[in-house]
Protein backbone atom coordinates (compact mmCIF):
# COMPACT_ATOMS: atom_id res chain seq x y z
CA UNK A 1 0.00 0.00 0.00
CA UNK A 2 1.47 3.48 -0.81
CA UNK A 3 2.39 5.90 1.59
CA UNK A 4 -0.60 7.94 0.55
CA UNK A 5 -2.85 5.83 0.93
CA UNK A 6 -1.89 5.29 4.52
CA UNK A 7 -1.68 9.19 5.36
CA UNK A 8 -5.37 9.04 4.01
CA UNK A 9 -6.37 5.70 6.22
CA UNK A 10 -4.94 7.62 9.46
CA UNK A 11 -6.31 10.69 8.45
CA UNK A 12 -9.35 8.61 8.55
CA UNK A 13 -8.84 7.10 11.63
CA UNK A 14 -8.14 10.29 13.57
CA UNK A 15 -11.22 11.71 12.35
CA UNK A 16 -13.63 9.26 13.94
CA UNK A 17 -16.54 10.81 15.27
CA UNK A 18 -15.87 14.15 14.27
CA UNK A 19 -17.03 16.74 11.99
CA UNK A 20 -14.58 18.04 9.86
CA UNK A 21 -15.19 21.53 8.36
CA UNK A 22 -14.42 20.80 4.94
CA UNK A 23 -13.87 17.32 3.83
CA UNK A 24 -10.53 17.68 2.13
CA UNK A 25 -10.02 13.73 2.82
CA UNK A 26 -12.81 13.18 0.31
CA UNK A 27 -12.22 15.05 -2.38
CA UNK A 28 -8.37 13.91 -2.57
CA UNK A 29 -9.68 10.55 -2.31
CA UNK A 30 -11.88 11.16 -5.44
CA UNK A 31 -9.28 13.36 -7.38
CA UNK A 32 -6.45 10.44 -7.28
CA UNK A 33 -9.30 8.23 -8.36
CA UNK A 34 -9.64 10.46 -11.54
CA UNK A 35 -5.98 10.52 -12.10
CA UNK A 36 -5.98 6.58 -11.72
CA UNK A 37 -8.73 6.74 -14.81
CA UNK A 38 -7.12 9.56 -17.07
CA UNK A 39 -3.44 8.14 -17.17
CA UNK A 40 -5.37 4.38 -17.85
CA UNK A 41 -7.32 6.22 -20.52
CA UNK A 42 -4.35 7.82 -22.50
CA UNK A 43 -2.89 5.02 -24.44
CA UNK A 44 -7.13 4.02 -25.46
CA UNK A 45 -7.24 7.58 -26.51
CA UNK A 46 -3.55 7.51 -28.33
CA UNK A 47 -5.08 4.58 -30.55
CA UNK A 48 -8.47 6.12 -31.12
CA UNK A 49 -6.24 8.83 -32.53
CA UNK A 50 -4.62 7.26 -34.91
CA UNK A 51 -7.38 5.35 -35.75
CA UNK A 52 -9.25 8.43 -36.41
CA UNK A 53 -6.41 10.01 -38.18
CA UNK A 54 -6.65 7.15 -41.14
CA UNK A 55 -9.86 7.20 -41.40
CA UNK A 56 -10.19 10.45 -41.85
CA UNK A 57 -7.22 10.59 -44.66
CA UNK A 58 -9.05 7.66 -46.75
CA UNK A 59 -12.28 9.37 -46.41
CA UNK A 60 -10.54 12.50 -48.27
CA UNK A 61 -8.90 10.02 -50.47
CA UNK A 62 -12.08 8.61 -51.55
CA UNK A 63 -13.92 11.81 -51.98
CA UNK A 64 -11.09 13.21 -54.13
CA UNK A 65 -10.81 9.79 -56.34
CA UNK A 66 -14.90 10.28 -56.78
CA UNK A 67 -14.79 13.94 -58.05
CA UNK A 68 -14.27 14.94 -61.45
CA UNK A 69 -11.18 17.02 -62.96
CA UNK A 70 -13.54 19.95 -63.92
CA UNK A 71 -15.68 19.47 -60.84
CA UNK A 72 -17.88 22.72 -60.30
CA UNK A 73 -19.82 21.44 -57.56
CA UNK A 74 -20.69 23.62 -54.10
CA UNK A 75 -18.65 23.20 -51.00
CA UNK A 76 -21.16 20.39 -48.27
CA UNK A 77 -20.28 19.55 -44.85
CA UNK A 78 -19.77 16.00 -46.20
CA UNK A 79 -17.90 17.08 -48.88
CA UNK A 80 -16.00 20.41 -48.22
CA UNK A 81 -14.05 20.65 -51.16
CA UNK A 82 -15.49 19.31 -54.16
CA UNK A 83 -12.56 20.72 -56.82
CA UNK A 84 -10.14 18.61 -55.62
CA UNK A 85 -9.35 15.27 -57.58
CA UNK A 86 -7.15 12.62 -57.85
CA UNK A 87 -4.23 12.89 -60.36
CA UNK A 88 -3.08 9.63 -61.32
CA UNK A 89 0.56 8.93 -62.98
CA UNK A 90 2.40 5.06 -63.46
CA UNK A 91 0.58 3.63 -60.80
CA UNK A 92 0.57 6.67 -58.06
CA UNK A 93 -2.46 8.89 -57.15
CA UNK A 94 -2.24 12.25 -55.43
CA UNK A 95 -4.85 14.72 -54.80
CA UNK A 96 -4.27 17.97 -56.85
CA UNK A 97 -5.08 20.44 -53.94
CA UNK A 98 -5.18 21.46 -50.23
CA UNK A 99 -8.72 20.97 -48.22
CA UNK A 100 -8.36 23.02 -45.35
CA UNK A 101 -10.82 21.18 -43.30
CA UNK A 102 -8.97 17.67 -43.96
CA UNK A 103 -5.90 19.13 -42.78
CA UNK A 104 -7.07 18.33 -38.64
CA UNK A 105 -6.93 14.46 -39.75
CA UNK A 106 -3.83 14.92 -42.28
CA UNK A 107 -1.88 17.29 -39.09
CA UNK A 108 0.32 14.98 -36.16
CA UNK A 109 0.24 18.69 -34.02
CA UNK A 110 -3.13 17.62 -32.52
CA UNK A 111 -6.08 14.83 -31.87
CA UNK A 112 -8.68 14.55 -34.42
CA UNK A 113 -11.81 16.20 -33.60
CA UNK A 114 -13.31 13.44 -31.67
CA UNK A 115 -10.61 12.28 -29.92
CA UNK A 116 -9.96 15.66 -28.76
CA UNK A 117 -13.37 16.09 -27.78
CA UNK A 118 -13.07 12.98 -25.64
CA UNK A 119 -10.07 14.05 -24.33
CA UNK A 120 -11.28 17.69 -23.98
CA UNK A 121 -14.38 16.24 -21.72
CA UNK A 122 -11.85 14.39 -19.10
CA UNK A 123 -10.43 17.32 -18.90
CA UNK A 124 -13.42 19.15 -18.07
CA UNK A 125 -13.94 16.55 -15.22
CA UNK A 126 -10.14 16.91 -13.84
CA UNK A 127 -10.43 20.89 -13.84
CA UNK A 128 -13.66 19.89 -11.83
CA UNK A 129 -12.07 18.04 -9.09
CA UNK A 130 -9.20 19.97 -9.06
CA UNK A 131 -11.24 23.37 -8.61
CA UNK A 132 -12.77 21.59 -5.29
CA UNK A 133 -9.25 20.17 -4.26
CA UNK A 134 -8.45 23.57 -4.64
CA UNK A 135 -10.77 24.85 -2.26
CA UNK A 136 -10.57 21.96 0.11
CA UNK A 137 -7.29 22.61 0.96
CA UNK A 138 -7.62 26.07 1.08
CA UNK A 139 -5.46 27.15 -1.77
CA UNK A 140 -5.34 31.26 -2.67
CA UNK A 141 -8.76 31.14 -4.50
CA UNK A 142 -7.47 33.36 -7.11
CA UNK A 143 -5.62 30.29 -8.35
CA UNK A 144 -9.09 28.56 -8.65
CA UNK A 145 -10.73 31.09 -10.21
CA UNK A 146 -7.37 31.55 -12.93
CA UNK A 147 -7.79 27.46 -13.26
CA UNK A 148 -12.14 27.73 -14.16
CA UNK A 149 -11.51 30.55 -16.31
CA UNK A 150 -8.42 28.24 -18.03
CA UNK A 151 -11.10 25.52 -18.06
CA UNK A 152 -13.76 27.54 -19.78
CA UNK A 153 -11.34 29.02 -22.18
CA UNK A 154 -10.34 25.34 -23.42
CA UNK A 155 -13.41 23.20 -23.36
CA UNK A 156 -15.54 26.19 -25.03
CA UNK A 157 -12.67 26.08 -28.31
CA UNK A 158 -13.90 22.78 -28.64
CA UNK A 159 -17.23 22.81 -27.77
CA UNK A 160 -18.35 23.17 -31.13
CA UNK A 161 -16.15 20.31 -32.87
CA UNK A 162 -17.06 17.78 -30.65
CA UNK A 163 -19.96 15.16 -31.13
CA UNK A 164 -23.55 17.48 -30.03
CA UNK A 165 -23.77 15.26 -26.85
CA UNK A 166 -20.13 15.67 -25.49
CA UNK A 167 -20.25 19.14 -26.74
CA UNK A 168 -23.63 19.95 -25.01
CA UNK A 169 -22.23 18.53 -21.93
CA UNK A 170 -18.94 19.97 -21.75
CA UNK A 171 -20.33 23.94 -22.46
CA UNK A 172 -23.16 22.67 -19.63
CA UNK A 173 -20.26 21.87 -17.02
CA UNK A 174 -17.94 25.38 -18.26
CA UNK A 175 -21.03 27.24 -17.28
CA UNK A 176 -21.93 26.04 -14.33
CA UNK A 177 -17.82 25.85 -13.00
CA UNK A 178 -17.86 30.27 -13.20
CA UNK A 179 -20.72 31.51 -11.13
CA UNK A 180 -20.67 29.28 -8.38
CA UNK A 181 -16.95 29.56 -7.89
CA UNK A 182 -17.48 33.75 -7.91
CA UNK A 183 -19.60 33.04 -4.79
CA UNK A 184 -17.15 30.71 -3.48
CA UNK A 185 -14.56 33.57 -3.80
CA UNK A 186 -16.46 35.95 -2.01
CA UNK A 187 -16.97 34.03 0.92
CA UNK A 188 -14.46 30.89 1.08
CA UNK A 189 -16.26 28.19 3.77
CA UNK A 190 -17.53 24.75 4.00
CA UNK A 191 -21.06 25.58 2.93
CA UNK A 192 -20.16 27.32 -0.17
CA UNK A 193 -17.51 24.69 -0.69
CA UNK A 194 -20.62 22.37 -0.32
CA UNK A 195 -22.97 24.37 -2.69
CA UNK A 196 -19.85 24.14 -5.92
CA UNK A 197 -20.07 20.48 -5.18
CA UNK A 198 -23.44 19.77 -5.31
CA UNK A 199 -23.84 22.93 -8.42
CA UNK A 200 -21.40 20.95 -10.22
CA UNK A 201 -21.74 17.84 -9.86
CA UNK A 202 -24.67 16.81 -12.29
CA UNK A 203 -23.13 18.47 -15.02
CA UNK A 204 -19.76 16.78 -14.29
CA UNK A 205 -22.05 13.53 -13.93
CA UNK A 206 -23.20 14.45 -17.85
CA UNK A 207 -19.93 14.80 -19.27
CA UNK A 208 -19.12 11.55 -17.86
CA UNK A 209 -22.49 9.64 -19.56
CA UNK A 210 -21.88 11.62 -22.64
CA UNK A 211 -18.32 9.53 -22.84
CA UNK A 212 -19.99 6.70 -21.95
CA UNK A 213 -22.74 6.87 -24.30
CA UNK A 214 -19.72 7.71 -27.08
CA UNK A 215 -18.22 3.99 -26.08
CA UNK A 216 -19.67 2.73 -29.44
CA UNK A 217 -18.92 4.81 -31.54
CA UNK A 218 -15.41 5.14 -30.45
CA UNK A 219 -15.52 1.20 -30.40
CA UNK A 220 -16.25 1.59 -34.11
CA UNK A 221 -13.40 3.76 -34.87
CA UNK A 222 -10.90 1.76 -33.70
CA UNK A 223 -11.83 -1.78 -35.30
CA UNK A 224 -12.48 -0.21 -38.37
CA UNK A 225 -9.48 -1.44 -40.16
CA UNK A 226 -9.51 -4.58 -38.84
CA UNK A 227 -13.43 -5.60 -39.63
CA UNK A 228 -12.44 -4.03 -43.30
CA UNK A 229 -9.83 -6.63 -43.77
CA UNK A 230 -12.12 -9.43 -42.55
CA UNK A 231 -14.73 -8.61 -44.90
CA UNK A 232 -12.47 -7.73 -47.78
CA UNK A 233 -13.63 -9.54 -51.18
CA UNK A 234 -10.84 -8.36 -53.13
CA UNK A 235 -8.37 -9.64 -50.83
CA UNK A 236 -9.41 -12.06 -48.49
CA UNK A 237 -7.47 -12.30 -45.07
CA UNK A 238 -5.55 -16.02 -44.82
CA UNK A 239 -6.20 -17.99 -41.82
CA UNK A 240 -3.73 -16.61 -39.23
CA UNK A 241 -4.16 -12.90 -40.53
CA UNK A 242 -7.78 -13.72 -39.63
CA UNK A 243 -7.01 -14.78 -36.67
CA UNK A 244 -5.35 -12.11 -35.73
CA UNK A 245 -7.58 -9.78 -36.37
CA UNK A 246 -10.24 -11.31 -34.76
CA UNK A 247 -7.98 -11.43 -31.04
CA UNK A 248 -7.26 -7.61 -32.15
CA UNK A 249 -11.02 -7.10 -32.75
CA UNK A 250 -12.06 -8.66 -29.25
CA UNK A 251 -9.11 -7.25 -27.46
CA UNK A 252 -10.54 -3.68 -28.29
CA UNK A 253 -13.63 -5.06 -26.94
CA UNK A 254 -12.14 -5.64 -23.80
CA UNK A 255 -10.12 -2.10 -23.56
CA UNK A 256 -13.29 0.04 -24.40
CA UNK A 257 -15.22 -2.16 -21.97
CA UNK A 258 -13.12 -1.13 -19.00
CA UNK A 259 -12.90 2.02 -19.90
CA UNK A 260 -17.28 2.44 -19.97
CA UNK A 261 -16.83 0.63 -16.19
CA UNK A 262 -13.91 2.79 -14.72
CA UNK A 263 -16.17 5.81 -15.68
CA UNK A 264 -19.21 4.38 -14.32
CA UNK A 265 -16.74 4.02 -10.96
CA UNK A 266 -16.11 7.13 -11.14
CA UNK A 267 -19.52 8.45 -11.46
CA UNK A 268 -20.25 6.72 -8.51
CA UNK A 269 -17.62 8.12 -6.56
CA UNK A 270 -18.97 11.59 -7.56
CA UNK A 271 -22.36 10.64 -6.07
CA UNK A 272 -20.69 9.83 -2.86
CA UNK A 273 -18.45 12.48 -2.58
CA UNK A 274 -22.07 14.91 -2.66
CA UNK A 275 -23.14 12.56 -0.47
CA UNK A 276 -19.87 13.36 2.05
CA UNK A 277 -21.04 16.44 2.38
CA UNK A 278 -24.08 16.34 3.94
CA UNK A 279 -22.79 13.54 5.94
CA UNK A 280 -20.52 16.23 7.45
CA UNK A 281 -17.31 13.69 7.10
CA UNK A 282 -18.22 11.03 9.05
CA UNK A 283 -15.95 8.11 8.99
CA UNK A 284 -18.22 5.20 7.32
CA UNK A 285 -18.36 8.05 4.42
CA UNK A 286 -14.84 8.68 4.72
CA UNK A 287 -14.04 4.33 3.94
CA UNK A 288 -16.72 4.27 1.65
CA UNK A 289 -14.93 6.27 -0.56
CA UNK A 290 -11.61 5.21 0.68
CA UNK A 291 -13.05 1.57 -0.27
CA UNK A 292 -14.29 2.56 -3.64
CA UNK A 293 -11.07 4.96 -4.89
CA UNK A 294 -8.74 1.67 -4.18
CA UNK A 295 -10.66 -0.59 -6.10
CA UNK A 296 -10.85 1.88 -9.16
CA UNK A 297 -7.33 2.85 -8.56
CA UNK A 298 -6.58 -1.64 -8.71
CA UNK A 299 -9.06 -1.05 -11.49
CA UNK A 300 -6.84 0.78 -13.25
CA UNK A 301 -4.04 -0.52 -13.11
CA UNK A 302 -4.65 -4.21 -13.88
CA UNK A 303 -6.08 -2.29 -17.36
CA UNK A 304 -2.65 -0.82 -17.65
CA UNK A 305 -1.16 -4.64 -17.80
CA UNK A 306 -3.98 -5.96 -20.42
CA UNK A 307 -3.62 -2.69 -22.96
CA UNK A 308 0.05 -3.07 -22.79
CA UNK A 309 -0.67 -6.66 -24.01
CA UNK A 310 -2.96 -5.57 -26.55
CA UNK A 311 -0.18 -2.93 -28.14
CA UNK A 312 2.41 -5.97 -27.62
CA UNK A 313 0.31 -7.89 -29.73
CA UNK A 314 0.07 -10.94 -26.93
Amino acid sequence: MSSYRIALIVLVLACGGCATTVPLPQVQLVGKAFQDLNSASAPLLDDLSIAERARGIKNADTLARLHPADNAAQPTPLDPCPKISQVKAEGVAVQNGFCIEHSQYYSELTDPPATAAFRSALAAVEGYTNVLLILAEGRNLEAAQAQVQGLVANVGSLVDIAKPGVGTALAGLSAALKPVLDIAAKSANSKELARIVKTGAPDAQRVIKELRDAAPEMFTTLTERSLSTLNSLKAPPSAETAKAEAARINAYRVAVSNYVVLLGQYQQLLDQLVDSYDSEGKVITLNGLLQRSTELSAQADAWRRTYSALRMGL
